[in-house]
């Protein structure tokens, strides 16, 4: 009786002990995102992206560059795109022409869309030397169909949202299952630039693991017309992500974040 008493315990133990094991090993560990930011450019202003680049660099920082009308650049533009990808920013896609992708594409077709704006764009790119894996909409003008096609051509794509909602409201955080993301301008000129504004989506992610989406064009010390981004507001973003442990990812890192989580 005995004997049978002390087999069932060694059992029991033993089964236990697996059971623990086995818990332990199972426990899933879910990947959280490192909160931060993705500063987008847009169009072609190389000279102002790089010298923007020169006073940012102490902070770490990295962007992704949306160029259109690529063969308009010169030799000194396209150097000075290798030197920026050369340290970790991106290069991606902002249209070949610049066209109103949805308009376009409802009046000339899917073909005709990227005959005109993606195809040339992307064979020019790469063949100087940048492969380009994303795309941000010229006017942020897009919709299901213009998704569907360039999402066969291209990782990820951005679009634009507006307005100065509260930040839990806002739609410019990267959301890890889709890849269509919507950057907020932070031009000068937007009805929503307000730099406290945009440090308070910045702290709205950190506190809740999210990656804010902003984008510009031209960067400049002081804004004067449409379409420009001061220093100031740059400087002010770079410092809180830097200052609070953030990060700053390109747009085709967070594709790889989505990916990296499946």
């Amino acid at each position: 009786m005995n004997s049978n008493r002390f087999i069932v315990l060694v059992i029991s133990l033993f089964l236990f002990s697996c059971n623990r094991n086995e818990e332990k090993l199972n426990i899933p560990k879910e990947k959280k995102l490192q909160p931060g930011v993705a500063i987008t450019f847009d169009d072609n202003y190389v000279d102002q992206w790089y010298n923007a680049d020169k006073l940012l660099e102490k902070y770490n920082w990295k962007a992704t560059f949306f160029v259109s009308q690529f063969n308009l650049l010169s030799t000194k533009e396209l150097n000075k795109l290798k030197l920026l990808k050369n340290k970790g920013n991106e290069i991606g896609g902002h249209g070949w022409v610049h066209l109103k992708a949805a308009p376009f594409e409802e009046s000339k077709g899917k073909m005709g869309y990227l005959d005109k704006e993606i195809l040339p764009m992307i064979q020019n790119m790469r063949q100087n030397s940048f492969p380009v894996h994303s795309f941000a909409y010229p006017y942020g003008s897009r919709d299901a169909v213009t998704d569907t096609i360039l999402l066969h051509e291209f990782n990820i794509i951005r679009g634009t949202t507006y307005s100065k909602e509260a930040p839990y409201l806002q739609r410019c955080y990267f959301d890890d299952k889709s890849r269509v993301l919507f950057g907020l301008g932070i031009d000068n000129s937007y009805a929503q630039f307000s730099i406290p504004y945009f440090l308070s989506l910045l702290e709205y992610a950190k506190k809740n693991n999210k990656v804010v989406i902003f984008y510009a064009h031209k960067p400049v010390l002081k804004a004067n017309v449409q379409y420009e981004t001061e220093y100031k507001t740059l400087i002010e973003i770079c410092k809180y992500v830097r200052d609070n442990d953030m990060k700053f990812y390109t747009v085709s890192e967070l594709y790889l974040e989505e990916i990296n989580k499946k």
